[in-house]
């Protein structure tokens, strides 16, 4: 294997489950593979102190068990730091069922059976999320945050250049909160206007890297994002028409990488077409938003999206965002219909404010600094602040650790 794993143990009381994936990984002379004929309720504490010993931690569960949910919850408050997360599902679990799991603090869903191959593969990819930043002396991973859009003009982008900007907790309702690190990454190669909308200068750094081939590095990124103070950095979409499949999944890969590795959080705004280099990013995040409306069409396609989405990342929490929609004190048929379809409670409204929008984009600078007790504003420091309520940052560990 690519990274060098140490151990993994497998939590289950069904004798085929554990002999399966023994077998799969058993042949690896890098791993240590150990097996608890067990659920994880019936191991009671002994699941922390397993927590604290094993690289990887393999369960089946059942996400509609509400101790199981609590076992997992609190192994997740109580592993050491790089520990992994893995829920083996059934393959037909539902979208609801997984976001159970994924906010209980399972890093990844896998569906079962699986194969070896396919068990390896994913080892490998959250094995080389799990290696902790020594360069900077850091135990974090930055969360990742990918936005979509159901339609063309739903108001993605400026939904995530103004979350960026309030992740940083500088400003809106974050005012009291924790400083962070935000990248911003723009991969609309296309139509692609954070940097139009920040008045940034024109530059084509990823689009040479698309011509050259070569895979990024931290210098790469360090010389085309432009970094603003308060803790955001952004890296633009080119200013020159670039094929929307120019890049490859290992590029995009690497950029996601190294940016969690050096930021709390990284929010990147996906192009409107569903290219095979998003795969990476899909794989990566933490959280997928989905900008619509309540058109029909929009959310006809939303569902579609989201269905899409989830055959990439099975257990990727998805949460749909209605944009230039004001929050109904009663919510009509068409809301609860709209709701249903997208299996979504429609938390988050952001309000039709176009005078914010339009100063913000005439100034090339983000809500919060020309509008910032405008609804709109304040709505997507909502949206932010239960971003990062349920997703913190990534507690920083000394290199001692």
């Amino acid at each position: 294997m690519k990274v060098p794993l140490k151990s993994i143990l497998v939590i289950t009381p069904d004798a085929a489950v554990s002999q399966a994936i023994g077998t799969a990984l058993g042949g690896d002379p890098a791993l240590k593979v150990d097996t608890k004929s067990s659920s994880l309720t019936q191991l009671n504490g002994q699941a922390v102190k397993f927590a604290q010993e094993h690289d990887f931690i393999i369960f089946d569960t059942d996400p509609g068990n509400e101790a199981d949910l609590r076992a997992i919850e609190d192994l997740a408050k109580n592993r050491r730091e790089g520990t992994i997360l893995l829920a083996l599902a059934s393959s037909d679990i539902s979208l609801a069922e997984a976001r159970k799991l994924t906010r209980a603090g399972v890093d990844e869903v896998l569906p079962y059976p699986i194969t070896g191959a396919e068990l390896t593969e994913q080892l490998e990819r959250l094995g080389a999320r799990a290696v902790p930043d020594t360069r900077r002396g850091s135990g974090r991973i930055g969360r990742v945050i990918a936005v979509a859009q159901a339609r063309g003009g739903s108001g993605a982008t400026t939904v995530a250049l103004n979350l960026a900007d309030a992740l940083t907790g500088k400003g809106g309702l974050l005012h009291k909160a924790d400083k962070h690190t935000v990248a911003l990454v723009d991969f609309d190669l296309q139509f692609g206007t954070i940097g139009t909308a920040l008045d940034l200068e024109e530059q084509d750094s990823m689009l040479k890297l698309a011509q050259d081939g070569t895979v990024p590095d931290l210098r790469f990124l360090e010389q085309s994002m432009t970094k603003f103070t308060g803790g955001l950095s952004v890296l633009p979409a080119p200013s020159k028409f670039a094929p929307v499949d120019a890049l490859r999944n290992d590029q995009v890969a690497t950029i996601i990488d190294l940016l969690r590795q050096t930021n709390d959080y990284v929010v990147v705004d996906l192009p409107r077409a569903l290219v095979s280099w998003v795969e990476p990013v899909i794989e990566e995040a933490d959280e997928l938003l989905i900008v619509t409306d309540l058109a029909v069409p929009s959310v006809r396609h939303a569902r579609r999206l989201m269905d899409f989405f989830k055959t990439v990342n099975i257990g990727l929490p998805m949460t749909v965002v209605l944009n230039r929609e004001h929050r109904p004190l009663i919510r009509s048929s068409v809301h609860k219909e709209a709701a249903a379809a997208l299996d979504s409670k429609l938390e988050f409204w952001l309000p039709l404010d176009d005078k914010a929008a339009r100063a913000a984009v005439d100034q090339g600078k983000p809500l919060t600094a020309v509008a910032g007790r405008s609804p709109l504003t304040k709505a997507i420091g909502h949206l932010a602040k239960a971003i990062t309520k349920a997703l913190p940052a990534a507690a920083r560990v000394e290199a001692s650790r």
